[in-house]
């Protein structure tokens, strides 16, 4: 018993040393040329339905080829990004469009609304660009600009309709704060730490897991079904790894490549320990399925609020395809799928044995 208690005390401190030394690993991205974070305020003034000034417009520079993830933004001096749902469209004074351009004067995307805080991703090859911001505090000038520069003509009405241009305008001074990032996609540090330590984690379940328990631990009957609950499991990942393969190859689905990836091993998962379980094959001789079920509840409970989170902050998915959020979801659903095979079980026991009493 000290042994396995050493063993699971030395898997955390390695756990918790990766987790310490891992953002000094990525920090090198910040200092080269595929991270970039800029942060600036302008004073805008509103007067009589006129903004001065009328637009700004900020430079920025990729430094080679790839698929980039650009973060923008503009919101009062002040103001937590974090808590921009709280703002009412009457704060805002006049409507902001974002455009950014190559170097040719091409426009790659564009979006408006008063206050917002969001990111799209687009591949970039190296080169210059701009990041413009216009302002508006009436429809028909809006309307005249979407017509050249955001949507067909027959759209740009009802766009300008869409925005409720009676919210804006009013006399005011406003300072608002602009942010606005980019960084290569595969290259986020946030994002690679999260994955490092999940992970890691399950690395570290699974060898405690493998060295506390013995073979003896399981009957004869046990490793048998045991043996073909491995056999379902690897087949239903190899399956859902050719579908993901497939649908990222042929882009079926707005999906990222590596969403998909990550997904598809959460079925394998699922058929293993469902099999396991509904044949009596998942504990072994010496465990209860009490604190299999507090463990799988809790864990699914966690992901499902996280989300729950995103899906009201509108952070599960990103320009119109799913984001890193969705793993949560997923894996909120496979844990609370198997909390029920094992609740159900437990419950089926119950009968059998009261029946048989």
């Amino acid at each position: 018993m000290e042994k396995k208690k050493n063993i699971f005390i030395c898997l955390i401190l390695t756990l918790a040393l990766g987790i310490i030394l891992l953002p000094f690993f990525f920090s090198k991205d910040e200092k080269g040329g595929n991270y970039s974070n800029s942060k600036w305020t302008h004073e805008i003034t509103v007067k009589d339905g006129t903004v001065t000034p009328g637009s700004t417009t900020t430079d920025f520079t990729i430094a080679r080829d790839g698929n980039y993830r650009i973060s923008y933004g503009w919101l009062p001096e002040g103001t937590d990004k974090n808590k921009i749902m709280e703002l009412g469209p009457s704060d805002a004074h006049f409507l902001t469009v974002i455009q950014i351009f190559d170097s040719k004067g091409e426009q790659l995307f564009s979006t408006c609304a008063g206050y917002l805080f969001a990111d799209t991703v687009m591949d970039l090859p190296a080169g210059q660009y701009s990041a413009v911001y216009t302002y508006f505090t009436d429809s028909d000038s809006f309307m005249e600009f979407a017509k050249e520069n955001l949507c067909p003509a027959r759209q740009a009405g009802q766009l300008a309709q869409d925005m409720g241009f009676e919210n804006f305008g009013g006399d005011a001074v406003v300072r608002i704060n602009y942010e606005m990032t980019w960084r290569a996609s595969g290259e986020d540090p946030v994002f690679a730490l999260w994955i490092f330590v999940i992970i890691l984690l399950i690395l570290t379940i699974v060898v405690f897991l493998a060295v506390s328990k013995k073979n003896e631990d399981y009957d004869e009957r046990q490793q048998l079904e045991r043996g073909r609950a491995y056999c379902l499991g690897f087949m239903t990942i190899l399956i859902c790894m050719f579908l993901a393969i497939t649908i990222d190859a042929l882009e079926l689905l707005p999906v990222q490549g590596y969403v998909l990836y990550a997904v598809s091993i959460f079925p394998g998962v699922m058929a293993f320990v469902t099999y396991c379980v509904w044949h009596e094959a998942y504990f072994s001789l010496r465990e209860k399925e009490k604190s299999l079920l507090i463990i799988f509840g809790i864990i699914g409970a966690i992901n499902l609020v996280i989300s729950i989170t995103a899906i009201l902050e509108g952070r599960l998915g990103v320009n119109g395809r799913p984001g890193t959020s969705i793993l949560n979801l997923a894996c909120a659903v496979m844990f609370l799928e198997l909390f029920l095979v094992v609740f159900l079980k437990k419950i089926r026991t119950s009968k059998e044995t009261d029946e048989e009493d």
